[in-house]
């Protein structure tokens, strides 16, 4: 007897999608919804949020988790400050730990207003109770966590994981539908019931931070709360290649959806500066005022929204706080929406008129709404462009492409190659 052949493929998606809405009704029909992250944080700098979201005017997501990271000094706290000035946030949460800079001295220093700032301090994610008779510390599961924080016998210390699973629920129970960001600064200086306890940590901190992430990576999207965190980096020893390591394992690297890396710079490298700022500058470091401006090299060496390993150099005013138009003559220079004629310069359809490179900031400054706007349309083109001159890029590896190249170089070269 033949066998009966059996065609692949040939029954119709519509009969899959039968049994799909029947007996698996919570997969999403990407199709017929929306799942893209729909409000955006401005970071204050608008190079900074480019490079985050290739949009101008958005820097954080909401409903995400977004990381800030680099060695000490290198401005993460004062960048979490400086995004409290989002007209468009109405709470925010600051969660500080031992050692953390957000405080009401630094919101006041962003010029953030501290009537929508509410702020608490927590030494860890776990929940602990000491022993009044001898301050012995014993770690407290969060479901054995009392009413009554004071006893006769102990001291029940709240751990930063029990808090926010009580937000969160009043959140949803309420039905709140407030824009709220939760800020953790920082990360690293939150210590296990272990090390509080006078011992080793034995891992307990990455278990802590693991399960803490594991407990809020969807409530966070269900609330379109953005969860913000600060972290620090250390040597990592006898590694050459990837020399510094983040506080925190795994949790900390893999549960962000936009991470950045902050490192500290040399002013004379800024494009934002003309010869005679830089002498200024360096002449103000030998008076009682000090050095008062700070280059910080940011890349997004994490990204869910295609901006990863885009980096931007922005300057921080130690007298003010984060300069708003730093780093975007550099944007539009890598893009290649400006354009250099002799000593000239021009940003066609934004800014037609040709000008000095001393003076894009205060060109910007007397239309900057209108400029701004007309400017992430061009960077749009730009993005579209570059993808399309991508589409067929093929290189053996990446031996073929120099190493000091940057996007518009290896653009136009790409354009030649395929003769767009």
């Amino acid at each position: 007897m033949a066998k009966k052949t059996i065609e692949i493929g040939t029954r119709p998606t519509s009969d899959l999608d039968d049994v799909i809405d029947e007996q698996f009704g919570n997969l999403t029909d990407l199709s017929k919804v929306d799942t893209k992250v729909k409000l955006w944080y401005s970071w204050g700098i608008y190079s900074l949020n480019y490079i985050s979201s290739k949009d101008i005017h958005s820097g954080v997501p909401a409903g995400r988790i977004t990381s800030v990271k680099g060695l000490n000094s290198t401005g993460k706290s004062l960048l979490l400050a400086s995004l409290a000035k989002d007209p468009k946030i109405d709470k925010i949460v600051a969660i500080g730990s031992e050692g953390g800079g957000l405080s009401a001295e630094l919101f006041e220093f962003a010029q953030a207003p501290l009537n929508k700032i509410r702020i608490s301090q927590y030494a860890s994610f776990a929940s602990y109770k000491i022993k009044k008779s001898n301050g012995e510390v014993e770690e407290v599961p969060d479901s054995k966590f009392p009413v009554k924080a004071d006893s006769d016998d102990y001291r029940y210390i709240e751990g930063a994981t029990r808090f926010i699973r009580r937000f969160i629920n009043a959140i949803e129970f309420k039905g709140i539908k407030t824009n709220i960001v939760i800020m953790l600064d920082s990360l690293a200086n939150m210590k296990s019931v272990r090390e509080i306890a006078g011992g080793q940590d034995m891992s307990s901190r990455a278990k802590d931070i693991n399960n803490f992430f594991g407990v809020f990576d969807n409530a966070f999207e269900r609330t379109n709360i953005a969860f913000i965190f600060t972290n620090k980096l250390y040597t990592n020893l006898g590694n050459q290649w990837d020399p510094w390591v983040e506080a925190g394992g795994q949790g900390a690297i893999y549960n962000p959806s936009l991470s950045l890396l902050l490192a500290d710079s040399a002013v004379t490298n800024s494009r934002d500066k003309t010869d005679k700022e830089v002498d200024d500058e360096k002449a103000r470091r030998k008076t009682a005022l000090g050095s008062s401006l700070k280059l910080i090299k940011a890349t997004v060496d994490k990204s869910r929204f295609g901006t990863e390993m885009r980096n931007i150099s922005f300057l921080i005013d130690m007298a003010f706080g984060p300069v708003r138009l730093s780093g975007l003559f550099q944007l539009c220079e890598d893009f290649g929406v400006l354009v250099k004629s002799g000593n000239n310069y021009t940003l066609p359809g934004v800014i037609d008129k040709s000008f000095f490179k001393k003076d894009f900031i205060s060109i910007i400054e007397a239309d900057e709404t209108n400029i701004i706007n007309k400017l992430q349309k061009k960077l749009e083109e730009a993005e579209a462009k570059i993808k399309a001159t991508k589409q067929n890029f093929q290189a053996s590896d990446l031996d073929d492409i120099p190493v000091d190249a940057d996007m518009s170089t290896i653009t136009k070269q790409m354009e030649a190659d395929l003769d767009v």
